[in-house]
């Protein structure tokens, strides 16, 4: 029985050693896990507060000028002072500017005797001018007159040459046309023919008898007596052949017809031609002479009307007459301008009450052209000038309302400009009261900006990102059964960021759930599905 219990207690004993032994393997492996702070999503709205520093700056410049080339004696002022009406500025030498005034009054008595000399030139050019055009007018007129002249006497001419040329053709010359010299000829032709023929009639006649009386002759001699009376019949009707034919040709002879001749109507002719072509070649020629006076005259009044109308041109422009009148008119003015500040005694004063900003002139130095005492303008209000980043940008717009705090305590104005510079920035312009606030005064500019709400918003500590521009994630803690029980480990999970600021990031809405736990922050490296402690 004994025995027994022994057993037993050594065996509870055994069972609580192990328990014991449990419960420290399991505190040590539970104090070596990364300790976690978790947090669970709420409702609420991101606020966005844009704070930046700035300066507060002149609100106009206002420049002071004074003429250039005056040597300064005195600065009375330096950047930073405030000065009134009336204050001067700095002094001129009133030596060197009485040296000035007399060399611009040299300057303007050259340019007034040029202006004489060019003003004198002028006139005479002018007068000589309507001289040219004068004589040219009375050259023109002359011309005309000639040109007139020239062309009647070649109308006159022309005239005369056509009447003498009419009066011939009216004459007109009596000869034999050209069909009757050709009868007049084949007449006598046919007459010559006539009488050749006539001779040779007679000549076979005077034959033809020759032969009869020989053929008698012969006939006699044989003593025929028929024989003989035939041929003396036959002889005797060949002389009376003879006899009929020689009778004509006598007769033709008788009445010779005269050898046509017309060579003193063809000279005739010939000069009463060459007399016709003269006197159309005297028309002809006063023709030409009529159109050489026309030509002639067209040329002349050409060239007097040209000469006419050059004479009249206008004079090139030319304009340092008045250029010369604009340098005497401004110069006279600088004189007078020296003049007042000699009166002055050299000394330039301010027009306003203004702070003085900047000071161009140097002492011994001669004066520019352009602003020698650059000043903030009192009349116009002041204002503060500050950059902010293109991130800020997205809550910052002109018009808004912000709050200024300077030295002189907050106050809330209106941003009256906003622009964009060549750093990326943006400058932000905030107008000062009247009255207030002094040049360099520094301050710094507030604005709040709250968004819509949002269902799920996390602390900005427990959102993470994949790198610059990567994705962003959380990590929730999850529960799971381990080997040692229950555990609580990492879930990685993808977010969509809607908004956020410093504090707070708002996701999507859905992307955690109102029961889940979202990890914030961690005492060691965590990673998804690593086990950890959370620490309430």
């Amino acid at each position: 029985m004994k025995r027994k219990e022994k057993m037993a207690a050594g065996l509870v004993a055994f069972f609580i050693f192990m328990w014991i032994c449990t419960l420290i393997s399991k505190s040590i492996y539970v104090s070596k896990l990364p300790r976690v702070t978790i947090s669970a999503p709420e409702k609420r709205r991101i606020e966005h507060i844009v704070e930046t520093d700035g300066i507060v700056k002149q609100g106009s410049d206002v420049a002071i000028h004074t003429l250039p080339g005056l040597r300064v004696e005195k600065i009375c002022v330096r950047a930073g002072d405030e000065v009134e009406e009336g204050s001067e500025l700095f002094w001129l030498d009133k030596d060197d500017l009485e040296e000035v005034i007399e060399a611009k009054k040299l300057e303007a008595a050259k340019l007034e005797y040029q202006i004489k000399d060019l003003e004198r030139n002028r006139a005479l050019d002018e007068l000589g001018r309507q001289r040219d055009i004068s004589r040219a007018k009375e050259d023109l007129e002359v011309t005309q007159d000639k040109a007139g002249i020239a062309l009647e006497r070649a109308d006159r001419k022309l005239q005369q040459a056509e009447e003498k040329l009419s009066d011939f053709n009216g004459k007109g010359l009596d000869i034999t046309s050209e069909e009757e010299r050709k009868k007049a000829y084949s007449d006598y032709n046919a007459w010559v023919e006539e009488g050749k023929q006539m001779a040779a009639t007679v000549s076979g006649n005077q034959v033809n008898v020759a032969e009869k009386e020989k053929h008698l002759k012969e006939i006699k001699e044989s003593g025929n007596g028929e024989e003989i009376e035939k041929a003396e019949k036959e002889l005797q009707e060949a002389k009376d052949r003879l006899a009929a034919s020689q009778g004509s040709y006598e007769n033709y002879m008788a009445n010779p017809k005269q050898q046509p001749d017309f060579d003193g109507e063809d000279s005739k002719k010939t000069a009463w031609e060459n007399e016709k072509e003269a006197l159309e070649k005297s028309v002809q020629s006063a023709e030409y002479e009529r159109e050489d006076a026309l030509t002639g005259n067209a040329d002349n009044l050409r060239d007097a009307d040209r000469k006419l109308e050059d004479a009249g041109e206008p004079d090139r422009i030319d304009s340092t007459l008045e250029i010369y009148r604009m340098e005497l008119e401004n110069l006279t003015k600088d004189i007078e301008k020296y003049r007042e500040i000699y009166k002055a005694e050299g000394k330039v004063a301010s027009d306003r009450n203004a702070t003085v900003t900047r000071v161009n002139v140097t002492v011994g130095e001669r004066t520019a052209d352009g602003a020698a005492i650059v000043c903030a303008d009192k009349e116009v209000p002041y204002q503060f000038e500050t950059l902010i980043s293109k991130e800020q940008k997205k809550y910052v717009n002109q018009g808004d309302t912000v709050t200024l705090d300077t030295p002189e305590g907050k106050r809330e104005l209106e941003i009256n400009y906003l622009e964009e510079d060549a750093s990326g920035f943006y400058r932000a312009v905030v107008y000062l009261p009247q009255d207030s606030g002094t040049l360099g005064m520094s301050g710094s500019m507030t604005k709040y900006e709250a968004s819509e709400s949002y269902e799920c918003c996390i602390p900005a500590d427990a959102l993470h990102q994949e790198g610059a521009g990567g994705r962003y994630y959380i990590y929730l803690a999850g529960v799971r059964e381990g080997i040692l029980g229950r555990e609580r480990y990492v879930e990685m999970r993808y977010v969509k960021v809607l908004d956020r600021n410093d504090d707070y990031a708002a996701l999507e809405t859905g992307t955690v759930a109102k029961e889940e736990e979202v990890i914030v922050g961690s005492n060691k490296e965590i990673e998804n599905n690593g086990v950890i402690r959370v620490e309430k």
